[in-house]
Formats: structure tokens, C-alpha cells, sequence
């Protein structure tokens, strides 16, 4: 049985269609609904990041991009709403995102782990990787991967 489902979005389309299916599924088994927004960890070497205007900088950086972050979980969440969903909560994340989901799904207990991916084709997914793959391969809920 579905009871509680992780979404994680970042606006892609590929994404969008990731929240549509967890939403629906949401409604579908009266579930609870978990949205994730990752934000990136900005690399940085330590020495760099202890520098007055490059801490500013980041500062700064972080303020925006968390802005950014929540206008993505609001309209998520509209949209979650309006495809059936209930019970929804956000969460936002820092770091790698498929560690951040994995994370999230650990902790909070998920069940349900919905991602969406771009497609990219088999040869790229090797050379560089892809988050719904990482997260397929690590996760201990199931997985759905919404094309």
C-alpha cells in the first residue's frame, strides 16, 4: 500500500509530470504527499569560501536561490492540490539532489519516491550520470520514473 510519497521537482517539465503522477497517486490511495526542492551546494574550495566578498556572495546566492525555491514548492503544491492531493507538505534540500532525496526518503519514512527524468538517452546517462538513476539505484522505497 502507498502512504507516504516524495516528489521532487525543480520545475523542468520533466519534473512537472513527476509531481502530476505523485499527486494523482496521492489521491488515488488518500497518501501523504512530500515536496522536495534541492538546491544545489555551490562548490567551493574552504580558503575560497572564507574570503569576506566571496562569503557575501554566497550569502547572497543562498538567499536567492531559497526565494526560488519556495515560488517552485508553491506552485507545485497548487498544482498537487489541484490534481487530487490532500495531504501535501514541502521540503526544501541542499546538496546533491538524488543524496537529498535519499535522505528525505530514509528519514521521513517514504514509501514512494517520484521523479521525473529529461531522457537524455543511454550514452550521456553514462558519461554523466542522472539524478532519477543515483536515486532508482539507492533509494529503499519504491520508485517510479515518470517520463
Amino acid at each position: 500500500m502507498i502512504k507516504k510519497i516524495l516528489v521532487a521537482t525543480d520545475a523542468s517539465d520533466a519534473s512537472n509530470r513527476a509531481v502530476t503522477m505523485a499527486a494523482f497517486l496521492a489521491a488515488s490511495h488518500d497518501a501523504d504527499l512530500l515536496i522536495l526542492h534541492v538546491i544545489r551546494d555551490m562548490q567551493l574550495p574552504a580558503t575560497l569560501r572564507k574570503t569576506p566578498e566571496i562569503e557575501e556572495f554566497a550569502n547572497r546566492r543562498e538567499d536567492i536561490l531559497r526565494q526560488v525555491a519556495e515560488t517552485i514548492l508553491k506552485e507545485a503544491e497548487a498544482n498537487a492540490r489541484r490534481d487530487g492531493a490532500k495531504r501535501i507538505q514541502t521540503a526544501i534540500g541542499i546538496g546533491d539532489p538524488a543524496l537529498s532525496v535519499l535522505g528525505f526518503s530514509k528519514r521521513r519514512r517514504i514509501d514512494t519516491i517520484v521523479v521525473g527524468t529529461r531522457g537524455h538517452g543511454k550514452v550521456k546517462d553514462l558519461l554523466i550520470g542522472s539524478v532519477s538513476r543515483k536515486i532508482a539505484n539507492g533509494a529503499e522505497a519504491n520508485c517510479l520514473i515518470v517520463r
